[in-house]
């Protein structure tokens, strides 16, 4: 007997199952949605801060100050003021930003994902659902 043989014959054969998804809990989807936008909110506020945190350490506020004043004239006499974007761009306003951003992004986030289960409920009623189908490989 030829390995080829051999080997075929030790092959289980293949296994298919089917799946119907119809229904998604309305509340489970709400909670996972409440987890996974917190998850995305924290994220969020510590990409705000590490990028705050380089760019305050490689001195680019300053760069950005002397690029805006060169552009708008500004901070060349005594009398005028330029723009300080260090000042502008302080960690407390940029924190408070983070966070306004995440908490909208919280709430918009878990009622996108109530109505879409919703939604998905009644397409499902309508249509009998999603086939899905997997393999044994």
């Amino acid at each position: 007997m030829s390995l080829f043989a051999r080997a075929k014959r030790n092959i289980p054969p293949v296994k298919q199952v089917k799946l119907k998804l119809v229904h998604i809990d309305f509340w489970s989807a709400v909670k996972t949605g409440l987890l996974v936008t917190t998850a995305t909110g924290i994220a969020t506020i510590v990409a705000f801060f590490l990028i705050w945190l380089l760019v305050s350490q490689t001195g680019l506020f300053g760069s950005l100050s002397t690029l805006v004043n060169s552009v708008i004239g500004g901070g060349a006499g005594a009398s005028q003021q330029g723009v300080d974007v260090a000042q502008t761009l302080s960690l407390p306003r940029v924190m408070s930003f983070a966070f306004t951003v995440s908490l909208f992004n919280l709430v918009l986030g878990t009622a996108l994902v109530g109505i879409s289960a919703l939604i998905f409920n009644v397409i499902g009623r309508l249509t009998g659902g999603i086939s899905i189908g997997f393999t044994n490989n």
